[in-house]
């Protein structure tokens, strides 16, 4: 719904009303609503890991315990799931 409030107003910019509505986002540097909530998504993960965003981490994920090498911050895979999933949508 609120996607089409966007291709509306889009709409009416002069020069881009006779493009496509991803030929017009492009034009004036704007995303899709969806895009932008997955990538504002990955952000808020990346806060709430790194303990920018003062809540516990472990209401959210689930930590990698098998003790293995790395940094400290290895999480379970099934957990970040969503974001390899999408990852794509923010990246084009």
């Amino acid at each position: 719904m609120i996607e089409g409030v966007q291709r509306r107003a889009t709409k009416l910019v002069k020069d881009v009303e006779h493009l496509h509505y991803n030929n017009r986002l492009e034009h004036l540097g704007l995303m899709r609503l969806y895009t932008r909530r997955i990538r504002s998504d990955l952000f808020d993960t990346y806060k709430i890991i790194n303990g920018i965003y003062n809540v516990k981490t472990e209401l959210f994920f689930d930590y990698d315990q098998s003790g293995r090498r790395g940094h400290s911050r290895n999480y379970l895979k099934e957990d970040l799931g969503w974001i390899s999933e999408n990852l794509h949508l923010v990246t084009e």
